[in-house]
């Protein structure tokens, strides 16, 4: 040390007593780990100085080899206890590659005297007082909120589930009141601890050991009564679920005959008695689960906190990193933030490492099962923690509780009368019975818009589940769960606004639990078919096109109709099998012969509904190989069939199908009439069903295409705020495949042919992100292209090269051409700036054999600007100035001002002679943009 051990050291709000290992924030005591104390000793004491990883390993852990790591860790939990970097504030600094320095101003000064003395702990003949359990993380405010009410309220409760450390809270109370300069308004604490009982008659014996009251015979209530009627005191009672109604009597008698003692208690339920004031206790707050989320972005949640400082405390060594904060966040998620299974996990972590654990935390109970061996029994399991909560139910409670376990996410009064009142448990018993459960700790009340929700923990529910399993019932539970399943999808498929998606999204956990039921050995096969016809609407809107193709799979080999036999459910699982192949580079190519199928099926059972979806999977077919002729057939035939249909918004997306035809054909008025058309016609934001059956919102892809229609007529600023809109509905639906639809096909290539890199590289990474999440495989094809021709851009050809010819190559091989040549001219761009003009001249000639009737003339003069710049290239003057040309011509003819501007821009000619070429064909309104660029061309040549 640098300082006396008798000095308080004094910075901000703080002060900080090495000699009594105490830390004061104005004047209340902060609960700190003793590691992370005595690194902030020598910090403090050692302010304004560098010290090294090795110096503060060298305090914290004398003797002992660890890991550098266990240095950040601490110094976290050091930033989190001062608040540093709130409101400004800044206490400690890391300095790349030297260490850590203390920067605060530090003010030194004596010890003061002791003061007046604070209130003792007692617990009579049972042993020693509670020790103060230290820091505990994620519980300040709960410290601080308890210790204000119990001043207050004659009587508290804290109530929680077991394991959620209502104990710990409460000793850390204690501990807080007596190291505080304010003092309670009692002499003493007195703390019984009834956890080891295991009878209610126990219980007097219990109260008067603590008080250390002789009970000589005649009625014990009285003799505690008559000790505790002088007194003023705190009465810590602590575990009171399992003796409940024993010790309601010595608390009601208390509260009315001993008006100084003030109660404060633990138990898993409420006591239920006059003025009781309950403290709910809930689990700490654990991480979302995101692929990318950070070690120490998860750090920032209790759970995720406890979780690692107990890795720590336990190895000895940080074998963790940032990588693996997705993991941690997913551990602390299976145990819902309970502090005891999350410390029994930790207890793991050396066998299982962070990833392996979350892998076999499916089997929470095998896994956590070993604690610390001072603990009680039951708190050394979380599986014995839970038979302790168990068995204080009674049958109809437990007989509930199991039926309940059915349920994977939330669940409302009527989905439980649904399963679970049958046979012994009427609906009454079942509405009653829940709210025991939710005083017990054991059902949690859910967030709701409207009915009030309920849920189980997950720790509750694998336990329960296993009660179930092993009950008779089981079986009618399951059928029954399967059963409320398929009426609830009923309502998934007709018209609703965006705000069911949160209820779609919850029903999820609950369909999947059934389909597996459905098609396990002992379930319904038949249930599970009609389960997944009836869930294709809600995985459409999701966007789960994996999830949904393997589910319709296995339904289609249960139920064994044959594609061509006439069957309503083969035409419904067919059609959503087309649909799930289409984003899949290894089975893109099977959907033409899927969508034919269908589209036969329909006709054959005169399905007007199934028709149009089926054509409209035709046409994407035949879009997704860039037969744009044949497309443009289809989307005729999904108008006309359209005006029989009993949705008159079907004809506006049939003028949907027509634009976006048109547009590839490269007839950019026909395509904006028609696009403008159905935008007139089609109401925002639509129907939801809509997404189900026509796989995005039919506005949002409207103006994807509009979009790109008036880029290249001339107006990217306009394409770039079309792109916006389309965005921004595509954010305001939470749809995920239709935010991937009009970023892939829209707002990324836009944003790369205007040359706004920052935007292209926000959108590009945004794609990227959201494709690998829902294993959307073609578009994330996209993602990889567009990040290799912007590296391209910003002059780094060596990076971006390999995902630009790979993406060419991937979409060759999954036949997906309907952007296919836009990607190659990319990479034949790349190619050229290179020097490697064999590979290019092939990829044009490739591109140049697909200018067809029926073909992409939507792209066709940028085909022939680079073809003639390549002949150019290789000495052909002839060639090269004829294909520039024909280039011009085309552009000027099909109304494609963006590449005629884009050729003109980009030409070897003198500025004044493009400006002249650009005012041929730019709308007037648009000569001052790209007169201003040429005149920036001249200063710049």
């Amino acid at each position: 040390m640098t300082g006396r051990s008798d000095e308080v050291l004094s910075f901000g709000s703080f002060e900080l007593i090495p000699s009594r290992r105490i830390l004061l924030e104005n004047d209340k005591p902060v609960g700190i780990r003793s590691r992370a104390f005595d690194i902030l000793c020598l910090l403090v004491e050692s302010s304004g100085q560098i010290l090294s990883k090795d110096e503060l390993l060298a305090r914290a852990w004398p003797s002992t080899f660890v890991a550098e790591a266990n240095v950040r860790v601490q110094i976290n939990e050091l930033r989190r206890v001062l608040g540093d970097g709130r409101h400004g504030r800044r206490y400690i600094v890391n300095l790349p590659n030297r260490g850590y320095s203390f920067i605060e101003t530090v003010h030194r000064r004596p010890s003061p005297s002791s003061g007046a003395p604070a209130p003792a702990v007692y617990r009579g003949g049972l042993g020693p007082p509670p020790a103060w359990p230290g820091r505990i993380i994620g519980r300040d405010r709960s410290i601080h909120a308890l210790a204000k009410l119990i001043q207050q309220r004659r009587i508290v409760t804290v109530v929680g589930t077991g394991g959620v450390g209502k104990t710990t809270l409460v000793l850390s109370v204690i501990a807080q009141m007596r190291e505080g300069a304010d003092r309670p308004p009692w002499q003493k604490i007195i703390f019984v601890d009834l956890a080891s009982l295991s009878e209610g008659h126990a219980v007097p014996g219990a109260f008067a050991s603590a008080l250390g009251v002789v009970l000589a015979g005649g009625d014990p209530l009285s003799s505690i009564v008559h000790y505790l009627r002088e007194e003023a005191c705190l009465l810590v009672i602590d575990n009171c679920e399992h003796v409940i109604d024993p010790v309601v009597d010595i608390v009601e008698a208390i509260l009315l005959q001993a008006p100084n003692v003030f109660i404060l208690a633990t138990s898993r339920e409420p006591l239920r008695v006059a003025d009781e004031w309950v403290y709910r206790l809930q689990p700490l707050a654990a991480p979302p689960v995101t692929p990318t989320l950070s070690l120490d972005e998860a750090l920032a949640y209790p759970a995720a906190a406890l979780f690692v400082e107990r890795v720590c405390a336990r190895s000895g060594s940080m074998a963790l990193g940032d990588r693996d904060g997705r993991f941690v966040a997913e551990i602390c998620r299976r145990l819902d933030g309970i502090p005891l299974a999350l410390e029994l996990a930790a207890g793991r972590f050396e066998a299982f490492g962070a990833r392996g654990l979350a892998v076999v935390l499916d089997n929470v109970f095998a896994v956590l099962s070993r604690g610390e061996r001072k603990a009680l029994p039951r708190q050394q399991t979380l599986h014995a923690t839970l038979d302790w909560s168990f068995n204080l139910l009674t049958a109809r409670e437990r007989t509930l509780l199991r039926r309940l376990a059915i349920f994977s996410n939330r669940f409302t009064l009527a989905f439980a009368l649904a399963v679970a009142a049958w046979d012994e448990l009427s609906a009454a018993d079942v509405t009653e019975g829940i709210a025991d459960l939710v005083s017990q700790s054991l059902i949690s009340t859910a967030p709701a818009t409207e009915d009030p929700c309920f849920i189980l923990l997950e720790t509750t529910r694998a336990y329960a589940r296993e009660k179930l399993a092993a009950a008779p019932c089981a079986v009618e539970v399951a059928g029954r769960h399967a059963r409320l399943c398929l009426d609830l999808l009923a309502e998934v498929d007709r018209p609703a606004d965006a705000g069911r998606a949160a209820d779609e999204q919850s029903l999820l956990p609950d369909v999947r639990a059934a389909l597996n039921w459905a098609f396990s050995p002992n379930g319904d096969p038949e249930c599970g078919v009609s389960l997944t016809v009836a869930a294709i609407p809600l995985w459409l809107r999701l966007s789960l096109v994996s999830e949904c193709r393997e589910r319709v799979e296995e339904a289609l080999a249960r139920h064994g109709g044959d594609e061509d036999s006439g069957d309503e459910i083969v035409l419904k699982l067919q059609t959503a099998r087309g649909w799930s192949l289409m984003y899949n580079a290894g089975t893109a190519r099977e959907t033409g012969d899927v969508w034919k199928a269908a589209h036969g099926l329909a006709e054959e059972l005169d399905d007007n509904d199934y028709r149009l979806r089926s054509l409209w999977g035709l046409w994407a077919g035949h879009m997704k190989s860039a037969a744009f002729e044949m497309a443009l057939d289809s989307a005729f035939q999904f108008k006309s069939a359209a005006r029989q249909s009993a949705d008159p918004d079907d004809v506006a997306i049939g003028d949907r199908l027509i634009g976006t035809s048109l547009h590839f054909l490269g007839d950019q008025p026909g395509a904006r009439h028609h696009i403008e058309q159905m935008l007139d016609r089609y109401p925002a934001p639509g129907h939801r069903s809509h997404i189900a059956r026509y796989q995005v919102a039919p506005r949002i892809a409207a103006l994807m295409t509009l979009s790109r229609v008036l880029w290249l007529q001339g107006y990217a600023g306009a394409a770039t705020d079309t792109a916006d809109a389309s965005l921004a509905e595509a954010r305001s639906l939470d749809h995920r495949l239709s935010l991937c639809y009009t970023l892939a096909q829209s707002a990324c290539p836009i944003a790369l042919l205007n040359g706004d890199f920052e935007r292209a590289e926000r959108l590009i990474e945004e794609l990227f992100e959201e494709t690998a999440r829902h294993r959307l495989d073609i578009w994330h094809i996209y993602a990889q292209a567009y990040r290799g021709h912007l590296q391209f851009l910003q002059g780094e050809p060596e990076r971006g090269l390999p995902l630009m010819q790979h993406a060419v190559d991937e979409l060759r091989s999954a036949r997906f051409m309907q952007h296919h040549a836009a990607f190659a001219l990319g990479l034949v761009e790349a190619l050229m700036s290179t020097g490697q003009s064999n590979a290019a001249n092939a990829l044009l000639d490739e591109q140049l054999s697909y200018l067809a009737p029926g073909s992409s003339l939507w792209v066709a003069p940028e085909i022939l600007r680079l073809k003639g710049e390549m002949a150019l290239r290789l000495g052909d003057q002839v060639s090269g100035e004829t294909l520039l040309d024909e280039s011009l011509i085309l552009a000027r003819e099909t109304g494609q001002v963006g590449w005629h501007i884009r050729s003109c821009l980009q030409s070897s000619a003198a500025p004044d002679d493009r400006l002249r070429a650009v005012r041929q064909i730019v709308p007037r309104a648009l000569l001052g943009q790209f007169e201003g660029e040429l005149a920036e061309a001249k200063r710049h040549p």
